[in-house]
């Protein structure tokens, strides 16, 4: 766990992305809350949306911003889920300059994948994926997140709890 959040005073755009149930909601609620910034939580968007304009559009907002899931997201789960995804890497790059053009960083959250899929479950998730699932998950951002890292501030954030280990 990232500890205490003064970090996130430097910035002006973070942007928490991970495997669903790794804890970036907790951490962006907590971090835009701090900083009285605007929180943005990007939900499922229907197909056929342009999503190389659509985050640029949310980039375009004034103000201190705190994405809960943005872009990258896609380029992990769309492909998993749909055998595609709607962003292409150079419309990624595009976009994480755009955040670092903005004083931004990258916050990748992660947790190990069975405690990933217990927190699924505690939330009330229906059919949470299986383990073997949530760690490729996991692995695809880990791929992608270096990648990122060739052109952005991106720092490590594991959300396991000392009592969660065990």
């Amino acid at each position: 766990m990232i500890d205490g959040l003064q970090w996130a005073t430097a910035y002006d755009t973070i942007v928490f992305e991970g495997c669903d149930g790794a804890g970036k909601t907790t951490l962006a609620q907590a971090v835009a809350q701090q900083l009285n910034a605007t929180l943005i939580h990007s939900a499922l968007t229907p197909p056929g949306t342009d999503l190389l304009t659509t985050y640029s559009r949310q980039l375009d907002r004034d103000g201190r911003l705190v994405f809960d899931r943005c872009f990258l997201s896609e380029l992990v789960y769309g492909p998993i889920y749909r055998g595609t995804s709607r962003l292409t890497y150079r419309h990624m790059a595009t976009l994480v300059r755009r955040v670092v053009d903005r004083n931004g960083i990258f916050v990748h959250v992660t947790a190990p994948p069975a405690e990933i899929r217990r927190r699924l479950a505690a939330r009330g998730e229906k059919d949470p994926p299986d383990v073997n699932e949530i760690a490729l998950i996991c692995e695809r951002y880990e791929q992608l997140f270096r990648a990122v890292t060739t052109i952005a501030t991106v720092m490590p954030c594991s959300t396991v709890h000392p009592d969660e280990a065990a």
